[in-house]
């Protein structure tokens, strides 16, 4: 018997091929994006936590001014210290020729002793050779993004009075774990110490980095360095620890996969109202059948079971088919992310995520086959055998006879929206799955309109044009200095780098890793948007503000005593002031900001009276403008090691760097997009079948093809109109979660929802379901009048 069941199931399946086939892609799709999903969130992590737990990248990193070549061996007699080396870091901006026009950039240069050997921060060598004297290897993904080849000459200019020098490019190199050049708008190059340090004009390295055999102990460690450092008369400034808990664009990668999981559901529900369809069509085919099937003693169990069977084909070859499709897609998610942060991607299935999707795939058709099985089982025997292509309740209910007083509109659009009472839960069904699909359009426009308006807000705290730096101290009095160049109206001596915090409360500490930012409390180039208690004051010398992300880390409130460790004595604070600035973004290892008066800080680095960042705020504000004032300073002070980056830089980058996120949400609203179509299609070929006597007696009175089409073109314009109602009530609430997910691995989001984003949402309504609806359209139109009226 069971078998007799499941081939009649496996026949109401194959029947109707073309609907079939529009379900399985549904599901195809759905339970495609949950493994797709689950892998690639896997496979990054687990690579990532390779990359960090396995290459060899510094625990502990210094910037030193004319480190001697003795140093690391110094440093290696320290117990825990697992290997030391020095480098040359010099950002400078280098210039080449690129089809007869000159090509400028900014460039990250890495002086390198020997290549050979490298033991900490080692790159790996993918093109080419490793250079030598006169030669550099450059980031592999900066060649694509700036259009260089193997062979190119960059001239790369020199520090203060040095003269420019030429590096020719002998090799592409990968730096695990560090994001593409596209998205840091810059590039890095690699050449021998020796050339670097003729370029900067120093006599010695400037960067010292430590890789430890026992992490948990790394502040111990750094504070011996500390010391021999200062037994060696070395200027230096505060250490850099690696943080063991995070590690290079977690948290993007954490809100990424967020967003596609909550995407990966809408489609799967989708798919689910899908298939509800699909199974109710089919029970409304084969009335008669069921009819026959209990007149000859078959039982509700039975034809439940017919019906559960066919959901449990679907479900099977959907979640097989999904299955392949999702490996397929992780992979090339995989490739592409991989790319973005310069991981060596090694593909794995994930049990969890086939898991998952069998689970998913099958239970989520079984659940929506259940409803018009169960409702199969409940038709009278009589009701059954008299059945014809409607409802004998027709007309009778609230919303028909609403629906028939429609007069306002042409007679075939009024026919065509009085149909959708005649099947009126196959119809809101429909109009559910393009709601779904309206919904998703909504809220992609309305996160990534979100994040957009948060970084530009973010950005518009920093009332500074730009900011510059030194390579090494300069004397505090260099603000008066740069006040003396024409176009600078303001300069501030601010400070910034990553610290330790900690919070004692109850017994049990709370810890975070922070950017600590030395600021003048009277700052005109910082806007801080203060949400609870106050901003620094004139004179304090115990006070902090910290930022509202950093407070949620530690669970601190205003008055809270906290502890900042530097790498030197650690010094408590009070809490004064919570304020709403995060803008960390990606690469960022910090759960926060702290903000404490410059001058503390630079009590605390042991740097009274000098200085190495200044904020600045220029006349002219233009990006253009701010980059031309930006090289005028640079020439006038070009005897120091000077860096530089402007505000509207950052907030490109910025934006560059959510890229990620914008296209995820984008390619996925177009799936689930293209799920409603299925959706549509499915539905208004349902009714073509279903009416083919209803368009043989449009034919048979002299209705044209014209006519017919715009019967069915219409209805699907009003199962748009409906579905886009839906959407609006569920869009605004889908956006609002997306963006309070995104809040809780990112920083803080305003939510934002427009009346242009619901008109757009009804373009695309309208757009998805005439096209959707076109197909099934034309072929009713096609109908033949002799066809249609023997159709049985």
């Amino acid at each position: 018997m069971f078998l007799a069941l499941f081939r009649k199931a496996y026949r109401d399946v194959t029947k109707r091929r073309v609907r079939s086939l529009l379900t399985l892609l549904g599901i195809l799709i759905g339970v495609g994006g949950v493994v797709a999903i689950v892998s690639t969130g896997e496979n990054l992590a687990r690579a990532q936590q390779a990359v960090y737990a396995n290459a060899s990248q510094n625990d502990i990193a210094y910037w030193v001014w004319n480190a001697p070549a003795s140093l690391p061996r110094a440093v290696q007699e320290i117990d825990n210290v697992r290997a030391a080396e020095t480098r040359v870091d010099f950002f400078t901006r280098c210039q080449w020729k690129q089809d007869g026009a000159p090509i400028a950039r900014d460039m990250y240069l890495h002086g390198i002793a020997d290549f050979e050997t490298q033991r900490v921060d080692e790159i790996y060598l993918r093109a080419g050779r490793f250079p030598q004297a006169g030669e550099a290897l450059i980031e592999q993904s900066a060649l694509a993004a700036l259009g260089l080849k193997l062979g190119d000459t960059l001239t790369c200019r020199g520090n203060g009075g040095e003269p420019d020098r030429a590096f020719t490019l002998v090799g592409a190199a990968q730096t695990p774990n560090y994001p593409n050049a596209a998205l840091l708008d810059y590039a890095m190059l690699y050449a021998p110490s020796s050339d670097v340090i003729r370029l900067l004009g120093a006599s010695g390295a400037n960067s010292l980095l430590i890789k430890v055999a026992d992490l948990t102990r790394a502040r111990d460690t750094a504070r011996a360095i500390t010391q021999l450092l200062d037994r060696r008369g070395l200027q230096h400034n505060a250490p850099t620890l690696r943080d063991p808990q995070n590690y290079l664009g977690k948290r993007e990668l954490d809100a990424l996969l967020a967003v596609l999981t909550i995407f990966s559901v809408v489609g799967l529900v989708t798919s689910g109202f899908l298939v509800a369809n699909t199974l109710a069509a089919i029970v409304t085919e084969q009335v008669g059948e069921i009819g026959v099937l209990k007149a000859l003693g078959g039982t509700r169990a039975q034809v439940l079971l017919v019906f559960l069977l066919a959901a449990l084909v679907y479900g099977v070859v959907g979640a097989a088919l999904g299955l392949v499709v999702g490996a397929l897609a992780s992979w090339q998610l995989m490739l592409y992310l991989g790319s973005l942060l310069n991981l060596p991607v090694d593909f794995q299935i994930a049990p969890l995520g086939v898991a998952l999707g069998i689970v998913v795939g099958v239970g989520v058709t079984l659940g929506a086959g259940a409803l018009p099985a169960f409702g199969a089982t409940r038709i009278p025997v009589k009701r059954a055998l008299e059945a014809y292509g409607i409802t004998p309740t027709y007309g009778a209910g609230r919303l028909d006879r609403l629906v028939q007083k429609i007069v306002a509109l042409p007679p075939l659009a009024a026919m065509s929206a009085r149909n959708l009472a005649r099947r009126q839960g196959r119809a809101l069904v429909t109009m559910l799955v393009i709601g779904v699909a309206v919904a998703t359009s909504l809220a992609a426009q309305a996160v990534s309109a979100t994040v957009d308006m948060a970084i530009d807000d973010l950005f518009r705290t920093y009332r500074a044009d730009a900011w510059l730096w030194f390579g090494e101290y300069v004397g505090d009095n260099m603000r008066a200095a740069l006040l003396t160049v024409p176009e600078v109206k303001q300069v501030e001596v601010w400070s910034l780098q990553n610290v330790w915090v900690t919070k004692e409360s109850g017994g049990e500490t709370a810890a975070a890793r922070a950017r600590l930012w030395g600021i003048p409390p009277d700052t005109a180039l910082y806007a801080p948007q203060v949400v609870a208690g106050r901003w620094l004051q004139t004179g304090e010398m115990d006070s902090a503000v910290i930022s509202t992300d950093l407070a949620e880390a530690l669970g601190a409130r205003v008055g809270a005593a906290i502890t900042l460790d530097v790498g030197a004595a650690p010094r408590d604070f009070r809490v004064v002031g919570i304020a709403i600035d995060n803008s960390v973004f990606l690469g960022a290892q910090v759960a926060g900001k702290v903000f404490v008066p410059e001058t503390i800080v630079a009590k605390m680095q042991g740097r009274e009276g000098w200085a190495t960042f200044f904020a600045v705020g220029l006349a002219r504000h233009s990006a253009a403008e701010v980059d031309a004032q930006l090289d005028a300073i640079a020439q006038k002070f070009k005897r120091y090691q000077i860096g530089s980056d402007s505000a509207a830089r950052e907030v490109k980058g910025a934006k560059e760097q959510t890229r990620i996120l914008t296209l995820a949400l984008a390619a996925m609203s177009l799936l689930i997009g293209f799920i409603g179509a299925l959706g549509v299609v499915n539905t208004i070929m349902l009714n073509v079948l279903e009416r083919r006597r209803e368009i043989g007696v449009l034919r048979a009175i002299g209705a044209s093809d014209a006519n017919v089409l715009q019967t069915f073109l219409t209805e699907g314009l009003a199962f748009g109109l409906g579905g886009w109602l839906i959407g609006l009530a569920l869009g605004y609430p889908l956006g609002w979660l997306i963006a309070r997910v995104m809040e809780s691995v990112l920083f803080h989001l305003n939510y934002i929802f427009t009346a242009q984003m619901a008109l757009t949402s009804l373009l695309f309504a309208l757009a998805l379901t005439t096209l959707a609806s076109l197909i099934p359209a034309l072929a009713a139109a096609r109908m033949r009048v002799k066809d249609a009226l023997r159709y049985e």
